[in-house]
């Protein structure tokens, strides 16, 4: 309880699923837990990085963090949830009002852009989704500290 968490995030999309994946590590880099998640439908790339944050959100919530930084690969969805980017489209209106849901909840949360070769977790948990490969979920077993 009240440690920092840093949030990897990542969404691949095929032709008819959108995979999704998530890595949580603490301040140390420990992976303490991961996701991912296929969902059945196609959909832009923007919105499969805001249900992969979403996604993360949800998954930090047992740990009860004081502060989580997720980073993320894209820049697009980090500047609208920091509130520089606009957000105009509709269906990315209603996924970045989910995901401001989520981190109201949370006492501190930061969003870093960073490239895909610091963000290879979380894509190839996306990227196995997405192909319908495999499903996974991990934890160490303590959450809810």
């Amino acid at each position: 309880m009240g440690q920092k968490l840093v949030v990897y995030t990542d969404g691949a999309i095929r032709e008819r699923a959108t995979g999704l994946g998530v890595v949580i590590r603490d301040g140390q880099g420990q992976v303490l837990a991961w996701r991912s998640k296929c969902l059945p439908r196609a959909m832009t790339c923007n919105e499969a990085e805001y249900e992969a944050l979403i996604l993360g959100l949800e998954a930090v919530h047992p740990f009860c963090p004081q502060e989580v930084c997720f980073r993320l690969d894209s820049l697009v969805v980090v500047n609208q949830m920091r509130g520089v980017f606009a957000v105009r489209d509709a269906a990315l209106q209603r996924l970045n009002a989910r995901a401001r849901q989520l981190v109201a909840h949370l006492p501190r949360v930061v969003f870093s852009h960073v490239g895909r070769r610091h963000n290879r977790l979380a894509d190839a948990l996306a990227q196995e989704a997405a192909e319908g490969k495999s499903v996974m979920a991990y934890d160490d077993g303590e959450e809810g500290r």
